[in-house]
């Protein structure tokens, strides 16, 4: 799921828009779950994550309903039943002359146990079966915004270049999780949902 700058909460919080979701099985660890959120549109690679959100990846195990349903898939009989919750929150940046700024970063399983991280810092960090990285990436939007708007304007298809990408060069913020799925009891199917939120007392999803 792509998406940018939608909705009136984005707009005034940037930093917590959510452009970007995958999920996908990781391409070189057998049994392992990547999931991806990207934020803050045309971020600047001095950009920090922001230490007033919690960034939550939520995962179901999904059953196959029977042929015919309404839904292809079942969450299971309960609201919440069999959710996972990963929250990663950030420190605040700490800069000195000169220097990229620091910013620390902790990963709260489902377990209670956490996983800390540097951001920007290529290997992450990893312990408990989870490795999760953070920090400035090239957005995977691939659109041609200008060619989109005038779309919507005239009301017909407006595209012209197909390989003209109105993103290229721009960055987000990417956070990466790679959760092993025994952690999850090894499902084959699971449902995806990541969002932020206000971080507090009294949590604001954003």
């Amino acid at each position: 799921m792509s998406d940018h700058i939608s909705g009136p909460r984005a707009l005034a919080n940037a930093i917590a828009d959510i452009t970007d979701v995958f999920a996908f099985p990781s391409p070189d660890r057998a049994n392992h779950l990547v999931l991806v959120m990207n934020t803050l549109p045309f971020a600047k690679v001095s950009n920090a994550f922001s230490e007033g959100l919690i960034y939550r990846f939520r995962l179901r195990p999904l059953t196959a309903n029977a042929p015919g349903d309404r839904a292809p898939f079942s969450a299971g009989p309960d609201v919440g039943a069999e959710e996972f919750v990963f929250d990663c929150v950030f420190s605040p940046p700490s800069t000195a002359d000169g220097q990229p700024f620091e910013q620390e970063g902790t990963c709260t399983l489902p377990s209670g146990e956490t996983v800390s991280f540097r951001v920007n810092d290529e290997d992450g960090g990893s312990g408990h079966g989870v490795r999760v990285f953070a920090g400035a990436r090239w957005d995977p939007f691939i659109l041609d915004a200008p060619a989109a708007l005038k779309t919507v304007a005239i009301g017909e298809l407006a595209f012209t270049d197909r390989g003209s990408i109105y993103m290229d060069g721009k960055n987000v913020l990417g956070l990466v999780v790679e959760i092993d799925c025994s952690l999850l009891g090894g499902p084959t199917l699971v449902g995806v949902v990541a969002e932020t939120l206000t971080r507090g007392t009294f949590n604001v999803r954003i």
